[in-house]
């Protein structure tokens, strides 16, 4: 329910952000942005789809957020459904929580009225929830109150101080572990054993330590996997109302100059990852290191989306019939995403297939900068005049 809500809010958000980052419809409102800051109120649902966000206005109604970096300081009238790699949430929720994240944390100004369902890597929670819970993650830390049941599915749970179950508390882990009694009554506490799959077991011995409390379950993978598509496509929809004949120019740049928008793309960005290092050496450059860093983000994703729009439209053409309209082009790229996302389990090639398709965007968006230069008024030089005919002197 929560992958479909934000996939189905990110379509509505496509055609209405063509003109602003902030529209109202109906009393709903919808946000959108490379780096968000919403502090308005919301007389009805909120949506908002940003690589960053940090919503802090009141919302009556449900609240739908995703990105890659999401802070919720908001007093939520209703529901709360959330999806991003890092999520917190330090506001009130008046009805149930839904989050999805890699690493989220529900901050001590928090609370939720209703019941809370928490899918992620890591997960700490530090508020009062006022119904149920239910929550699956790689590590987990409770050190709130819950006043009814709890079941608890991680690779490592621990309890704050603070930590009080008034139901049922089930937890699911691999053996079982010692629970204060100031948590719950030994006859209120329910185990079951979990076996993990051999692979994923070989797979949290091989990473570090520092990482391995991140280390999410296997619906906390699929679950990002889903969102982070969705993520990009909406912003590739986003993309295509602002600026549809660009889109298809980049697109069409990439599939005649293929060889030469990949050498193109590689030089660009290692000329951009070159200059993190650059800004460092001079105290002037230092502050613009996180623009930069920005920057080769915003780069990536731009240069990721147009390389495989280009291949995944290119090899539709070979079979089929030219995708029309944006809905056809949006099937195509998704698809595409998804097989290219796939290759990244084929060792080493994998990773390169997806480093040349990032090359392929980045050269043809670089190809289609330069043209916009050469064609502007005053960048051509002008014609050079024919020499006048000088009148011969007379014999």
């Amino acid at each position: 329910m929560l992958l479909m809500s934000i996939l189905l809010s990110g379509l509505t958000l496509a055609p209405a952000l063509a003109q602003d980052g902030v529209v109202n419809l109906g009393g709903d409102t919808f946000a959108s942005g490379s780096s968000l800051d919403l502090s308005t109120a919301s007389p009805r649902d909120l949506f908002a789809a940003a690589f960053s966000a940090e919503l802090g206005g009141r919302v009556e109604g449900d609240l739908h957020a995703t990105g890659f970096d999401v802070e919720i300081e908001s007093q939520i009238g209703a529901d709360l459904y959330a999806a991003g790699f890092s999520v917190h949430v330090d506001g009130p929720v008046g009805s149930d929580l839904n989050v999805t994240a890699g690493d989220f944390s529900l901050k001590e100004g928090a609370s939720v009225a209703g019941n809370a369902r928490i899918f992620a890597g890591a997960a700490t929670l530090d508020a009062p929830i006022a119904g149920a819970l239910m929550a699956k993650a790689g590590s987990l830390k409770l050190n709130g109150t819950v006043a009814g049941d709890a079941e608890l599915t991680a690779g490592h749970i621990t309890f704050g101080p603070d930590a009080r179950i008034g139901g049922t508390l089930t937890y699911l882990a691999r053996e079982p572990i010692d629970i204060p009694s100031t948590v719950a009554p030994a006859e209120r506490i329910r185990f079951q054993k979990v076996e993990p799959g051999q692979m994923f077991d070989g797979i949290r011995n091989h990473l570090e330590r520092p990482f391995r409390s991140f280390w999410p379950s296997v619906f906390g993978i699929l679950s990002f996997f889903v969102v982070t598509i969705a993520f990009l496509v909406f912003v590739a929809a986003v993309a295509h109302a602002f600026a549809p004949i660009t889109t298809q120019q980049l697109r069409a740049q990439a599939v005649e100059h293929s060889f030469r928008s990949i050498l193109l793309g590689g030089l660009g960005l290692s000329m951009l990852v070159g200059l993190v290092p650059v800004s460092a050496l001079t105290l002037i450059g230092i502050p613009l290191i996180p623009i930069v860093i920005l920057l080769i983000v915003v780069v990536w994703i731009a240069g990721y989306l147009i390389g495989v729009y280009a291949v995944a439209w290119r090899v539709s053409t070979a079979f089929s019939s030219t995708p029309a309209g944006l809905t056809g082009q949006l099937v195509v790229l998704t698809v595409g995403l998804i097989l290219f996302a796939l290759l990244n389990f084929i060792p080493f090639l994998g990773w390169l297939a997806n480093l040349v398709v990032i090359f392929l965007g980045l050269g043809a968006l670089l190809q289609r900068g330069a043209t916009l230069v050469s064609d502007r008024p005053g960048t051509r030089e002008p014609l050079a005049e024919p020499p006048s005919a000088e009148p011969r002197p007379d014999a």
